[in-house]
C-alpha cells in the first residue's frame, strides 16, 4: 500500500480529471464538472513539478486549469446560470493558475468574464475583493478610479484595519517595488501560519498539503503580476520555488483543457 501523499494526489486527481472529462465528452458536464477539471489540472501541475521536476508540464497544466475556468465562465451565461458557489471569484482556482503559469492572456480573459460582485453566503467580501482587485489590475490597469474605489470599499469592509492582502494589492497598484517585496514576505508568513493551523484541523487533507501546501500558487501569481508591472522580486522565496518561477510552455489552444 502506498503512503506517499504526493503520489496519491497524482493518482486521485488524475482519476477525478478523467471522470470529469468523460462527462464533458458525453455532453453531461455541469459548471461543477468544469470546476473539478480546473482544480484537478492545478493540483496535477504541482505534482508534475514536485514529483517529476517537470517545469514545462507544470506550466502547461496550470494553463489548462485557466482555460477550464474560462470555459466555465463562458458557459455560465445569464440564460444558463451556474451554481453561485462555482461562480464565486474567491473560489476560482483557474485565474491564479493561469497567472502563475505566465498565461496573462487567459488570466485577462477570465478577469473580463468574472462576476464583479461577491456571492453572499458563499464567500467573504474581503476574499472577493482581493481576487477582484487582482483581476481589475490585470484587465483594466489604467482605470485608476475604479481601482481606488475597490480599495476604499475594502477599507470599509475591514473597518480601517487593512490586512496584508490589502497592503500587497496597494503596493502593486502603486508599483512600489520595495513595499511589494516586504508585503510578499509577510504574505508568505501568513500562508505558512495558515498551513500550520490547517494541519491541526480534523478535515486536514494530506494530499492537498503535499501539493498546494508546498507550492503557493497564489503567491506565484502575485510574482507574475508584479513582473508584468515592471517590478523586480527577490530571488529566494519560501513556497515559491525558483523552478516554478522559471516555468514556461508554449501557448495552448482554447480547447486544450479537453484532453489531459
Amino acid at each position: 500500500m502506498r503512503h506517499d501523499p504526493l503520489e496519491l494526489a497524482q493518482e486521485n486527481y488524475t482519476f477525478q480529471l478523467r471522470h470529469a472529462l468523460q462527462a464533458v465528452e458525453e455532453g453531461a458536464a455541469t459548471a461543477e464538472t468544469l470546476a473539478t477539471i480546473a482544480f484537478s489540472y492545478r493540483v496535477l501541475g504541482i505534482c508534475a513539478l514536485l514529483r517529476h521536476l517537470d517545469a514545462e508540464q507544470f506550466a502547461k497544466l496550470l494553463r489548462k486549469s485557466g482555460l477550464a475556468r474560462l470555459q466555465l465562465l463562458r458557459q455560465a451565461a445569464p440564460e444558463n446560470p451556474a451554481a453561485p458557489r462555482v461562480l464565486a471569484v474567491s473560489h476560482d482556482v483557474g485565474f491564479c493558475a493561469a497567472l502563475a503559469a505566465g498565461d496573462l492572456d487567459t488570466a485577462t480573459r477570465i478577469a473580463e468574464h468574472s462576476p464583479d460582485t461577491y456571492v453572499d453566503g458563499w464567500e467573504h467580501e474581503e476574499d472577493f475583493l482581493f481576487f477582484h482587485f487582482l483581476q481589475q489590475l490585470l484587465h483594466t490597469p489604467d482605470e485608476t478610479t475604479a481601482l481606488h474605489r475597490t480599495l476604499e470599499r475594502w477599507t470599509r469592509v475591514v473597518e480601517g484595519e487593512p490586512t496584508v492582502y490589502f497592503t500587497i494589492c496597494r503596493t502593486l497598484m502603486d508599483a512600489d517595488e520595495a513595499a511589494f517585496s516586504m508585503a510578499l514576505e509577510e504574505l508568505i508568513e501568513t500562508r505558512k501560519e495558515s498551513l500550520r493551523k490547517y494541519r491541526r484541523q480534523l478535515d486536514f487533507d494530506q494530499e492537498l498539503d503535499a501539493t498546494e501546501g508546498k507550492v503557493y500558487i497564489n503567491g506565484l501569481a502575485l510574482v507574475r503580476l508584479a513582473h508584468s508591472r515592471g517590478l523586480t522580486v527577490p530571488e529566494r522565496l519560501e513556497l515559491i520555488p525558483r523552478q516554478a518561477r522559471a516555468a514556461a510552455c508554449n501557448a495552448l489552444p482554447e480547447h486544450a483543457w479537453r484532453r489531459p
